[in-house]
């Protein structure tokens, strides 16, 4: 069986050769087209002849696009094409020839309309399949996770602005193709993008957080103490990824609706990864009926494994009277049992009204004065 671009010609004026396909005229330079569009002409003009059958391709339909383009990779990888930048660059400078040529066209290398409908449709598919390869189907695939995810998030909104031109653009408008080889010759920085290509922003914090939980348990788990490393792990997780303010002066450049836009999106990952840190953090219930006063950052409650649980309930009592006055004014103006109640619904578990008393009316020891 013969390779699937092996050299062929076609008449004196049209031959593929080294994975070029080549039009040579009357008078002038040849013209040539490189690349999957050579590629596709050439296979596309030999549908339906015995030389299709000895290279063994078919490209009737989408289905059997496939085993023709694995067959084009493996045959022009030598020749470094089969990715992206490079199957640009072949199918920008194949246009330019056609665009500039005034007696040749596209239909010069392939008369047939049927025909070359059907290797343009090769080209497209083509270059959309290798353009995902490289970009991704997913943002995360093209920028991988980093922690914090203020910092994936500044380097995805960068990235998102070339991969949109590459996964949006049509294949087969030559005015399409010759602008995306330009921007890509510039250079120059886009203005950055925070809505992602088909996708949405709970679904990207849901895998982030996904990542990020299974990596810290993962971590977590080579310690011999990995619950204790773990709360210590939350605590960490917790402070880093609410703070964004590290990136400020990388992001003067940005616009104030860029700006604006970064800051809506650290704001609601602010309160998705609050929510998946602070319960589980507190240790404590589902929120009862009548339940006033929740786990904060500021203090950690007691738990019920401690040695001296209401000596720790105490200390937490006097430390949460300082900064919340609705807490020191419900002590003060409540009963005591029904204190003790709120205590038992924030600390979950349950706080002994005369334990606690206890504890509270015990008074500290006297310092003894030493004589010399």
């Amino acid at each position: 069986m013969k390779q699937l671009l092996s050299d062929y010609i076609f008449s004196d004026h049209l031959r593929y050769e080294a994975h070029q396909l080549i039009y040579t005229p009357e008078s002038g330079e040849p013209i040539v087209l490189g690349g999957i569009l050579g590629a596709a002409l050439l296979c596309a003009r030999l549908l339906n002849t015995e030389e299709q059958k000895e290279r063994g391709f078919f490209l009737s339909e989408e289905l059997h696009y496939e085993p023709f383009f694995v067959q084009y990779d493996n045959e022009v990888i030598a020749d470094d094409l089969g990715y992206i930048h490079a199957e640009l660059e072949q199918l920008d400078s194949a246009y330019i020839e056609l665009l500039s040529n005034e007696e040749v066209f596209i239909d010069t290398f392939c008369p047939n309309k049927r025909q070359r409908s059907i290797a343009l449709d090769v080209v497209g598919t083509y270059m959309r399949r290798i353009a995902t390869e490289h970009y991704g189907e997913h943002i995360f695939e093209f920028v991988p996770w980093t922690t914090p995810f203020a910092q994936w998030l500044f380097n995805a909104a960068q990235a998102e602005p070339q991969r949109q031109r590459f996964l949006q653009i049509d294949w087969t408008d030559p005015v399409q193709v010759r602008e995306l080889a330009c921007y890509m010759e510039k250079g120059e920085p886009d203005e950055p993008l925070f809505v992602f290509d088909g996708e949405e922003a709970a679904d990207i914090m849901a895998r982030y957080w996904d990542w990020l939980w299974k990596t810290a348990q993962k971590e977590a788990a080579l310690y011999p103490d990995a619950n204790v490393v773990m709360a210590d792990y939350k605590q960490l997780i917790l402070r880093e990824e609410t703070d964004y303010d590290y990136l400020k002066p990388e992001m003067k450049s940005f616009s104030p609706e860029a700006h604006n836009l970064f800051h809506k999106w650290m704001v609601q990952w602010t309160e998705f990864v609050q929510a998946k840190l602070q319960p589980a953090a507190s240790k404590r219930p589902k929120k009862e009926e009548g339940q006033l006063f929740f786990p904060d950052n500021v203090l950690k409650c007691p738990t019920d494994d401690m040695q001296e649980k209401y000596a720790a309930t105490r200390e937490y009592i006097k430390a949460r009277c300082q900064y919340d006055n609705k807490f020191k004014f419900f002590k003060k103006e409540s009963k005591f049992a029904e204190f003790c109640r709120q205590l038992t619904m924030l600390f979950g578990w349950y706080v002994d009204p005369n334990s606690l008393r206890k504890s509270m009316n015990r008074k500290p020891k006297r310092k003894t004065k030493k004589y010399v």
